[in-house]
């Protein structure tokens, strides 16, 4: 989705986590967590169907991209794979998502070719920027013995993503759905990532900007969730959540500390 501006002001955690519980490991959503599209799509959708066709703009292309975006989500149920569910796979998937977009603006770029350029741009590790913080926070949560996983709904471009930015690393699992066959918000996928943590689902701290794939659906599966909030959207819906990654080491230092002493 492309990115909104981020407010001045940050908010603190809207509320700690529950007293009792023992944070061992933390998993992570990719997109606008840990990282995020530079351009926003649909600036780089607006830079192809321009070298392929009518000059349009990022402000054109936007809701059409956000429109089908939307509606696509909902023909895959919560919890299947959209890209295995597809009879062609992720690339059909993408072909078809790239049809329909061209569709929406009535832009005349052959989607083959259009496809063939952004499905490529997209799998580039440049396109993706790190927030700042990133690294800082995963290098604390490691020095402290934390494991560390990322959860994403992505197709099968994201660990060579992660590798190409520095950050495979800093992961003991990388859970992604297109290799999967499993989506968020569904249980599955969280519990794929708890075994390879081999972490209970209780120990284990979710934290991704989706209230309904990462916040609920980490819950459901027995995770303790947190929403990154980056852009304000959330503050006053009673989510627990932090403007960006930066509290989380403190997060964690203060929710363990809570514990009561060993008999």
């Amino acid at each position: 989705m492309p990115d909104r501006d981020r407010p001045a002001a940050v908010a603190t955690m809207c509320a700690m986590p529950e007293e009792g519980a023992t944070i061992t490991a933390v998993s992570f959503d990719a997109g606008n967590t840990l990282l995020h599209a530079d351009p926003p799509p649909a600036e780089l959708y607006a830079r192809v169907l321009s070298e392929l066709g009518r000059t349009v703009g990022a402000e054109e292309v936007r809701p059409a991209f956000v429109e089908v975006w939307n509606e696509l989500q909902l023909e895959t149920p919560p919890g299947e794979d959209r890209y295995g569910s597809h009879p062609g796979g992720e690339r059909a998937w993408w072909g078809r998502f790239v049809r329909l977009v061209l569709e929406r603006l009535g832009h005349p770029a052959p989607w083959e070719e259009a496809l063939d350029r952004l499905y490529a741009a997209f799998a580039r590790p440049e396109l993706w920027s790190v927030y700042p913080e990133v690294p800082g926070v995963l290098g604390a949560l490691r020095e402290r013995g934390l494991a560390l996983a990322v959860t994403s709904n992505w197709d099968s471009r994201l660990p060579a993503i992660l590798d190409g930015l520095g950050l495979t690393p800093f992961f003991d699992a990388v859970t992604v759905s297109a290799l999967e066959g499993a989506e968020k918000p569904g249980r599955e996928i969280f519990l794929r990532t708890a075994a390879r943590l081999g972490r209970p689902p209780g120990e284990i701290l979710h934290v991704g900007d989706s209230p309904r794939d990462d916040y609920r659906g980490a819950e459901a599966a027995g995770l303790m969730p947190l929403l990154v909030d980056r852009f304000g959207l959330f503050s006053d819906n009673g989510y627990r959540s932090v403007p960006d990654l930066a509290p989380l080491p403190s997060l964690v230092r203060t929710l363990n500390s809570r514990l009561p002493a060993e008999p």
